[in-house]
């Protein structure tokens, strides 16, 4: 019995191995994480499914994106090494798979890390005169670290370039829980209790890819 059920899945990991198609990939990307490159590995079932599992690499940058003063919005920056890498997990089905060289496709993609933000803001001065507050010092500083974990759903498209080398390309919108609790955001008792936060926003992802 334990022969026949060896036997059986090898002959099911075959029949899998021969329709399938596995892929290197580099990418660009920005969203509510803000920048990174995701190295990847992708394998494509009968033409239409595709897994795809990365590792991530946050990008640093000190210019803030906006003057919102925003505590999570775009907000990802790593305080360690280690924090500047993440996982990448994802789903592609593509609904046209006849067409030669141009290969559209829906996906969903999970991005996770575990990073710090980087805020800044300014401080306020009262103004006895007309009763107005003046900016007077401009400051920056951090919260936590905390889990992000963001989940896009969108379309997107690979087009052949030369041989097996080919390009593709994603957008699309994304919620985004970032989890955990810092004291100089919520006051005690409550901070035993991880927390959550929803952050909505787009990703637009660029990259090359290698069929082999």
């Amino acid at each position: 019995m334990c022969k026949k059920v060896i036997i059986l899945f090898y002959c099911i990991l075959v029949a899998c191995c021969s329709f399938a198609q596995n892929a290197a990939t580099i990418s660009f990307n920005t969203s509510t994480l803000r920048e990174s490159i995701i190295v990847g590995y992708s394998r494509t079932f009968h033409q239409t499914h595709e897994i795809e599992v990365g590792l991530r690499f946050h990008i640093n940058r000190l210019a803030m994106p906006d003057d919102q003063q925003s505590i999570y919005y775009r907000r990802m920056y790593a305080s360690s090494f280690a924090q500047r890498f993440g996982l990448q997990l994802g789903y592609n089905w593509y609904f046209l798979p006849r067409l030669d060289h141009l290969k559209p496709f829906v996906f969903y993609e999970l991005q996770a890390a575990y990073s710090t933000t980087r805020n800044h803001g300014y401080g306020w001065t009262y103004n006895v005169d007309d009763g107005s507050y003046i900016p007077n010092e401009e400051y920056t500083e951090s919260f936590g670290p905390f889990l992000w974990l963001q989940n896009t759903i969108g379309i997107g498209f690979k087009v052949d370039i030369w041989k097996s080398f080919y390009l593709f390309e994603k957008i699309g919108f994304n919620a985004t829980q970032i989890i955990g609790n810092d004291d100089k955001l919520m006051p005690d008792p409550y901070q035993k209790f991880p927390w959550l936060v929803n952050e909505f926003g787009y990703m637009i992802m660029a990259g090359v890819g290698y069929r082999f």
